[in-house]
């Protein structure tokens, strides 16, 4: 059981750290989007930088049209 909840936060966590990386995301990427340094990426700071919507969607896992600290630390990943 343990390890197919593993799996699934593993395949989880690729998918949305393989739309950042399309764009090329990293932590830089990250700090120059958030404009007000809240530790936070509205829609709006995000907008400025990319028009990629759908790296967006998948970024924004639980839809309230801000990346929190998690989902940045997943979407916006040095490799």
């Amino acid at each position: 059981m343990k390890t197919s909840i593993k799996l699934t936060v593993v395949l989880f966590s690729g998918l949305a750290m393989g739309a950042a990386f399309a764009q090329g995301f990293t932590m830089s990427t990250a700090r120059a989007m958030d404009a007000n340094s809240d530790g936070t990426i509205t829609k709006e700071e995000y907008m400025v930088h990319s028009s990629d919507m759908a790296a967006w969607t998948k970024m924004d896992t639980n839809k309230d049209g801000v990346l929190d600290a998690q989902e940045i630390k997943v979407g916006f990943n040095d490799k």
